[in-house]
């Protein structure tokens, strides 16, 4: 008796065992961040043939992500979570034309996307501006459930009250709590402190500190909702540490802060994770950009915790057949795009520019070692020289550079590959991207901005400038602020002395040339640079600055930069194709900072 009764004992114990290990919920999460408005795939648009397998090295594309989110759900229906950590706009011709059709926003939507938030670029255009664009797209498909948990609007002035509006009626949503496979999951959604700080046009609009809401939300979804799981969509950021061994960023300090987020989708830093990295029990991971690979989180969850995770990237490429109804939208709002943005200025979606034997790059690694910079400040000089308005010299700065011009398979450049490079910013005209303005300074102010920018060179990143038409020789061993010891524009040394009272202009995108003015802010009261008019009076308003490329017409017909890089390039010799080709010349970087010493 007692035989049967330890046997009959054993067996329902590890039948119990069992049947705990079966109830261990399984869950699928495909993530991407800082997609850009990529829908047709990073590389030269005219390679990008999503119907037909291995033929081209380009990388993602809507459609290829269709298939890919498809073949997801058709796996596991109702244990797949499909989720964004922003920056999922602008970035190609695509975003020009969100206001007026909400298209990328209804493609999200249909393609699968579940959760997204919001990142430093959705902001580009103004709070307004975002608010047209999701309304636009709720009266035509509707958009992926928005996460945004630490906006703050302003009780002072009413810029930001249209968006408001979709956060008080719920159509934006400090968090979610959804079921999935029987697991109850909280997420929620943040800007980053950087990410807000380089949204200088989501003002009104401001974001309370990223580390504390955290912390309140994990442990108001975690303790008070009792959920099972917590996801973070941060569009905060990490980067490599300094010898490649870990990683720190902001994402990594939120991870620590709080613990009881169990997954960080990370955004904005453009950081590819080969690996799930963790933090105490959090597991943070980011996908690069451009949609060029999709994260692939496979979990099981015990008791409320993670028990296996299991994280891969994968390739968006040529592998992947791409979803033929959404090769057909995107074809249909590119045929909108010529008609509505392009046909005016002389231009269609397929115009061939430039042919490539090279590429050129931004090697944010060691910048000064980039070929592009320089590429596009000569492009800038020429394109308004050619057009009657004389300068003395270009400025461009590495954190407007979008994307590489990539020399693919074949070589051909066309409209699009152009505009992605220089995609950011809108003037006053129904002309996409960042106007080109001119404005003057003192010799002197010459001198003391450039040393401003030998600064800011040096620490690299989004504030590295590039020049054309002007040359700086310094000694890298004198103090701040005595670095420059000779400058020469268009070959001629400056007399930077007091007794030159001529002024110089500059010439560069209008978002760049408001900087000049708050280098008495940014230098903390050392330097002081005050952009004037021709006649010397102080610029008020940058839009009585900008270039008119067409005189002759009424109004104002703003120069842009990525039409300057299209004219530029038209310049070049023609092959026997009538295609002008890059001159191998512009392989090498043209050194505008020269080292010297005593």
């Amino acid at each position: 008796m007692k035989t049967i009764t330890l046997t009959f004992f054993i067996t329902f114990f590890i039948l119990s065992m069992n049947s705990l290990l079966s109830n261990a919920q399984e869950l699928t999460i495909l993530h991407t961040n800082d997609m850009h408005s990529k829908l047709t795939g990073y590389g030269p648009e005219s390679e990008y043939s999503p119907t037909v397998l291995e033929n081209d090295n380009t990388l993602g594309g809507f459609a290829r992500l269709s298939t890919l989110f498809k073949q997801a759900k058709l796996k596991s229906p109702d244990g797949t979570l499909i989720l964004d950590a922003g920056d999922f706009l602008m970035g190609s011709l695509f975003h020009v034309a969100e206001e007026e059709t909400g298209f990328q926003l209804n493609l999200m939507k249909e393609i699968g996307y579940d959760y997204i938030t919001l990142g430093n670029h959705e902001f580009d255009f103004g709070p307004k501006a975002l608010a047209q664009i999701l309304n636009t797209a709720n009266k035509k498909g509707g958009f992926p459930q928005i996460i945004a948990s630490n906006t703050v609007f302003s009780e002072k002035s009413n810029e930001d009250n249209d968006l408001e509006t979709l956060f008080t009626s719920n159509v934006i949503k400090p968090y979610v709590i959804v079921n999935r496979n029987g697991l109850k999951i909280g997420i929620f959604g943040l800007m980053g402190i950087n990410a807000a700080d380089v949204a200088p046009a989501s003002k009104p609009v401001s974001f309370s500190k990223p580390q504390k809401v955290a912390k309140e939300m994990s442990e108001f979804l975690k303790n008070e909702q009792k959920v099972d799981i917590v996801i973070c969509l941060s569009h905060s950021g990490i980067y490599p540490n300094s010898d490649n061994t870990g990683y720190i960023g902001e994402d990594i300090e939120i991870a620590e802060k709080a613990p009881l987020i169990d997954i960080i989708i990370s955004g904005h830093t453009h950081i590819k994770t080969a690996n799930a990295i963790k933090i105490g029990n959090t597991y943070v991971v980011q996908t690069g950009s451009s949609v060029q690979n999709l994260g692939e989180i496979k979990l099981k969850v015990e008791n409320r915790k993670i028990s296996k995770f299991d994280y891969k990237l994968i390739p968006v490429d040529d592998k992947i057949e791409g979803d033929y109804a959404i090769i057909a939208k995107i074809e249909g709002q590119k045929n909108f795009i010529n008609k509505k943005y392009l046909s005016s200025i002389n231009l269609s979606y397929q115009t061939i520019v430039a042919k490539a034997n090279f590429a050129l790059t931004l090697n944010f690694e060691n910048l000064e070692t980039s070929n592009l910079g320089p590429f596009l400040a000569e492009a800038t000089k020429y394109y308004v020289e050619n057009n009657g308005t004389d300068v003395d010299f270009s400025l461009i700065t590495s954190g407007t550079i979008r994307e590489d011009i990539l020399k693919g398979k074949n070589g051909i450049i066309t409209v699009p590959d152009i505009f992605r490079v220089m995609s950011l910013g809108k003037g006053y005209d129904d002309v996409p991207g960042y106007p080109l303005a001119k404005v003057y300074i003192t010799a002197k102010e010459v001198k003391k901005l450039m040393e401003v920018l030998v600064m800011s060179r040096a620490s690299g990143g989004d504030g590295f400038l590039f020049f054309s038409g002007i040359k700086v020789y310094i000694n890298p061993e004198k103090g701040m602020l005595r670095k420059v010891q000779k400058i020469e524009i268009n070959g001629k040394k400056l007399d930077y002395s007091k007794k030159n009272k001529k002024l110089y202009s500059i010439t560069a995108n209008t978002y760049l040339l408001s900087f000049i003015g708050e280098i008495k802010k940014m230098s903390h009261g050392l330097v002081s640079v005050t952009p004037k008019d021709k006649d010397g009076n102080p610029v008020i308003d940058m839009k009585n600055q900008l270039i008119d490329i067409d005189p002759n017409k009424a109004g104002v017909q703003e120069a842009k930069e990525w039409i300057a890089v299209i004219e530029f390039m038209k310049s070049f010799n023609k092959n026997s194709d009538n295609i002008p080709v890059i001159p191998n010349k512009y392989k090498k970087p043209v050194k505008s900072v020269i080292e010297i010493k005593e």
